[in-house]
């Protein structure tokens, strides 16, 4: 079993709260009751690409789950606890799928990571229309199909501009050399 650095502990954890803070912090109303806009998956994606996929699934699933919990969106902090999470591993999985393909010498921030965000921001509005069509209309008249497709366009919205935030702020990190100080 491979141990787990207080290092690692210490950046986790310090993902969960940036995803809280840019999730809460930048919410806008959607038409959906209780729904928001936010801008904390491409906090989501950059602790996924920096830290891993399990790193990127706790942050997802936890600070995204928190801010739902404090801006009294207790409806969605279920299913946003399971798309965030899962939007971190899978964000995570195919970045470090793409380092370990990557030749010596190329640029880190190749079509990979590109690929891995976009995917990231499919997954979460895949994962949010599913919750607000299906699961959703189980506790209120105000959720379904209907209330699903009125949602997809912010959800598009974010997802499109979360990835491309989160991609320069890789590409600025990463330029940095970022990833020695985390190993």
């Amino acid at each position: 079993m491979k141990k787990y650095s207080v290092k690692k502990l210490v950046l986790n954890s310090l993902m969960i709260a940036l995803v809280f803070l840019a999730t809460y912090f930048s919410r806008i109303p959607t038409p959906l009751p209780g729904g928001y806009f936010n801008l904390g998956d491409a906090v989501v994606m950059l602790a996924a690409v920096f830290l891993g996929p399990v790193a990127g699934m706790a942050a997802g699933a936890i600070g995204s789950c928190l801010a739902d919990l404090a801006a009294a969106a207790f409806i969605f902090a279920p299913a946003t606890f399971v798309v965030k999470g899962l939007e971190g591993l899978v964000v995570g999985l195919l970045a470090t799928m793409s380092f370990r393909k990557k030749a010596s010498g190329q640029n880190v921030f190749s079509a990979g990571i590109i690929a891995s965000v976009v995917t990231g921001a499919i997954f979460m509005v895949a994962g949010y229309f599913v919750a607000e069509a299906f699961l959703l209309g189980f506790f209120g008249e105000g959720f379904g199909l209907t209330a699903a497709i009125a949602e997809l366009q912010p959800n598009l919205i974010q997802g499109g501009l979360s990835a491309v935030l989160s991609y320069i702020l890789i590409v600025l990190l990463g330029r940095m050399d970022i990833g020695k100080y985390i190993q």
